[in-house]
């Protein structure tokens, strides 16, 4: 029998598809703990079995829907089984992740350690966290674990560089004096010790198959079909840590989990501990030391570094170095758990720009009471301003992270947040990343979520991952007034007002001001009756297609009247866009001929303007009494003639005239041939006032009650209704959703943001601070008793070109930017 050998195994993992962190470098504890088992004990008898740099490994969806990271089981244990051929190992130390699900027994861990147990049924196991800082972290008392894994000796919470090292080394001693005789076994859960990390060897890469973990990295990248990377993974990269642990005391966060505090069971003593809480600390390579890392990695053919820091930029010297080495070496890195805003400084955003994907810092809220008082993070807001301003200048892409549902905060300080989230990415590009407060064990969140709820965090045992709850599923322990539906409504308009403001995405021409009905709510009525110029109206069209916008609706007026129409939709149509829409009010189409050359120009849907269900009640609306028959003919007409993939639709506007007949208007829908339905509020210009309007809740009600009973047979839609009327019905609410990607184009040419346009009109009152739909929702519109004053386009503007500076404006003179400075005095923007 020769020198007692040790196995160190890094197993496969399986995560939910909405997982946190960074599983896919998960191993780079098992990695740096081979390194110092191989400097105390030889190389010759440490072996390394790394899941995700063996040939094959990669990321395979099971069909539980969690991803498998890393070669399968069966593999991982074969590779175990040729590296003891020779020699059995004397014990074998598992690598023990939050991406397996503590406490509780993972499939994937548990088939691992049942297949090492069945073939090595005297070596002591040794579960052991192998913690790096960085990830987050779950505390449990060690027995939970032991006892959902029976196959393991003993369980190593935290870091492993000393404790492993310590218990391997009594247990292998007693093994070669003892010879025959039982050694002394690693019994029980032990908390590790924390290492110096300059006295630390090296991760022990060379132990390991780089092409083979580079191959494992490029198929988390292909199968996980992210469109977009915030910290992309390229080339070959490694990962690292250059500290551990933070200093300051977020109430949230898992770091320093080896730190004691009062809230915490201590293993040792099954109670919990009374002793004051334990300072944090940041441990740090020195700067010689460090330079002597970064130029190992680089000397593996690193190319892109991720730094798993909890804090890289903590301390000056030691980020000045890092930059310092990295730029030397000219390696790209990031740092996805973030630096602090208030210590960047604009030198260290000079070094970053072409270095990072993507810098990252943390506000946490948008409000500084719960910054301050309830997370307890010593962070001016100031300073995370500046930093995106900053990052701005500087041409580096800055991510900034937030939380929701924290204890103590309110609807309106949610609010607050999302506003002041949504007012750095529109001023600055920093891209707002919001999350759900989530209790993890062993954080103070959890204990103040414990002490509110009056009970153990929500039943945690049965909370097997918590990955999900940080971005899907509110885990709503902190018993306050938010409830997790509502907070899950904030979480929804957020995201849906992010979404629409990455850009135009569609266009709105209003092609002519001319018109043949004269509808009493008409939003241009009041603007002189001409046509756009076609060769400005052509520039307009490209100048949107170049920036990728590919959906385009043709409105007037009555757009059909305009004789460049057509043509104006078959240039579209050979420009690129994709979707082209007109909204008529489909008279013209009375005539055969020209209702198949409209339907058959290249446009994709057709929108008819009805607002009564005959002609009586039309007439009343629209002003003119044969219109009603002139209609609902050319809708016919244009049923018949109509392409296959040419859909047809019916736009209503609701007033005092037509509210309660919504239900006979819906019936006409259904009779004439159509299946789609816009229901239109009236927002308040042109000759909308509130004589025409009617209560707006008793007419939401009745549109409620009209789509109800045809649902499932009518496609509907709600625009220019604020979510409150109708709060079970948002996902028909187009409303605010679409206004904010839609650019509207006068007949004189110039352009508008939709939501900036009708933002001028409405009005936001006290019910608006706490509504969930607030940082998405304009407001109130607010009718006048008498038309907006007539607005006079000048014929020369036209015609003018599009950048001449004579142009005039055709709304009042400061418009968007008294519009959005409002929104941003409101905390919308």
């Amino acid at each position: 029998m020769g020198e007692p050998r040790v196995l160190v195994i890094h197993p496969p993992v399986s995560v939910a598809r909405d997982f946190i962190d960074y599983p896919y470098f998960a191993d780079l504890g098992a990695v740096q703990l081979a390194a110092v088992l191989e400097h105390d004990r030889g190389r010759a008898h440490v072996e390394l079995v790394d899941s995700f740099a063996l040939p094959g490994a990669q990321l395979r969806w099971r069909e539980d829907g969690r991803a498998h990271l890393g070669v399968e089981v069966d593999q991982a244990l074969a590779q175990v089984l040729r590296l003891a051929a020779d020699q059995d190992f004397a014990a074998i130390v598992v690598a023990y992740t939050v991406f397996h699900r503590p406490p509780h027994r993972d499939d994937v861990l548990a088939a691992v350690l049942e297949g090492l147990r069945a073939r090595f049924e005297t070596a002591p196991i040794l579960l052991a966290d192998c913690y790096q800082s960085g990830q987050h972290y779950i505390e449990f008392p060690g027995d939970a674990v032991l006892a959902s894994y029976p196959e393991v000796d003993a369980y190593i919470k935290y870091e492993a560089e000393v404790t492993v090292p310590q218990l391997l080394a009594s247990y292998l001693v007693d093994m070669v004096d003892m010879a025959d005789a039982d050694p002394t076994r690693p019994r029980g859960s032990h908390r590790g010790a924390s290492p110096k990390l300059d006295e630390l060897p090296f991760p022990a890469w060379d132990r390991v198959d780089l092409a083979a973990y580079d191959q494992f990295k490029h198929s988390v990248v292909a199968e996980l079909g992210r469109p977009v990377w915030t910290f992309p993974i390229d080339g070959r990269t490694m990962p690292l840590v250059t500290s551990r642990g933070c200093p300051f005391t977020c109430i949230h966060c898992s770091s320093n989990p080896e730190a004691r505090k009062p809230w915490v069971t201590d293993d040792s003593s099954g109670a919990q501990a009374e002793q004051p809480r334990e300072p944090k600390v940041q441990r740090r390579y020195s700067p010689e030391r460090l330079r002597e890392y970064l130029r190992f990695l680089a000397s593996l053919g690193a190319t892109r570094l991720e730094v798993s820091d909890e804090l890289i930029n903590v301390n000056e010297r030691h980020f000045d170095v890092f930059l310092e080495e990295v730029v030397a070496l000219d390696l790209k890195f990031d740092c996805p758990n973030g630096m602090r805003a208030d210590y960047l400084l604009p030198r260290h955003l000079e070094q970053m720009r072409g270095r990072v994907n993507m810098l990252s810092v943390s506000a946490e809220s948008g409000v500084q009471r719960v910054v301050t008082e309830v997370v307890k993070k010593r962070l001016d807001l100031r300073a995370v301003e500046d930093a995106a301003k900053h990052a701005d200048e500087a041409g580096v892409p800055l991510m900034i992270h937030y939380m929701i549902g924290l204890p103590g905060e309110s609807a309106e300080e949610i609010n607050g947040t999302l506003g002041f989230a949504l007012r750095l990415w529109d001023e600055f590009h920093a891209w707002p990343a919001v999350q759900y407060a989530t209790p993890l064990p062993g954080t103070e969140l959890a204990a103040i979520a414990q002490e509110r709820s009056g009970h153990k965090l929500p039943v945690i045992p049965n909370i097997e991952d918590w990955g999900p709850y940080f971005q899907t599923a509110p885990s709503n322990s902190t018993g306050d007034g938010v409830d997790q539906a509502t907070l899950e409504s904030f979480m929804w308009t957020f995201q849906q007002r992010l979404n629409a403001s990455q850009g135009a995405k569609k266009l709105i021409m209003n092609v002519t001001y001319v018109c043949n009905n004269h509808c009493t709510f008409c939003a241009v009525g009041t603007r002189t009756q001409l046509d756009g110029h076609p060769t400005r109206q052509r520039e307009k069209l490209l100048e949107y297609r170049k920036q990728g916008v590919v959906m385009v609706d043709f409105d007037g007026g009555e757009p059909t009247l305009n004789p460049e129409l057509i043509p104006l939709i078959k240039s579209a149509r050979a420009m690129g866009y994709q979707r082209v829409n007109v909204t008529t009010n489909g008279r013209r189409c009375v005539y055969d001929k020209y209702a198949s050359s409209l339907v058959n120009s290249g446009l994709t849907t057709l929108l008819f303007s009805v607002h009564g269900h005959d002609a009586r009640t039309h007439a009343q609306q629209v002003g003119v009494a044969e219109a009603f028959q002139q209609t609902t003919d050319g809708i016919r007409n244009c049923l018949r003639y109509a392409p296959k993939g040419v859909e047809l639709g019916m736009n209503i506007t609701v007033t005092k005239g037509n509210h309660d007949k919504v239900d006979l208007l819906a019936q006409l829908c259904w009779d004439l041939g159509l299946r789609w339905m816009n229901i239109q509020f009236l927002t308040p210009f042109g000759r909308a006032t509130s004589w025409v309007a009617p209560d707006t809740q008793k007419a939401a009600d009745n549109a409620v009650a009209v789509m109800d009973a045809w649902a499932g047979k009518i496609r509907f839609q709600v625009i220019n209704l604020p979510f409150c009327f109708m709060p079970k019905h948002r996902d028909l609410m187009q409303g605010d959703l679409a206004k904010l990607e839609r650019h509207m184009v006068f007949v004189n040419n110039e352009t508008v943001n939709l939501a900036e346009y009708l933002a001028e009109r409405r009005v936001r009152k006290p019910v608006c601070k706490t509504c969930p739909h607030a940082c998405f929702c304009g407001g109130f519109y607010e009718l006048d008793q008498v038309p907006e004053p007539p607005w006079l386009i000048s014929a020369d503007d036209l015609v003018r070109p599009l950048n001449d500076p004579r142009r005039h404006e055709s709304v009042p003179a400061g418009f968007s930017d008294r519009v959005k400075k409002r929104l941003r005095d409101e905390g919308v923007m």
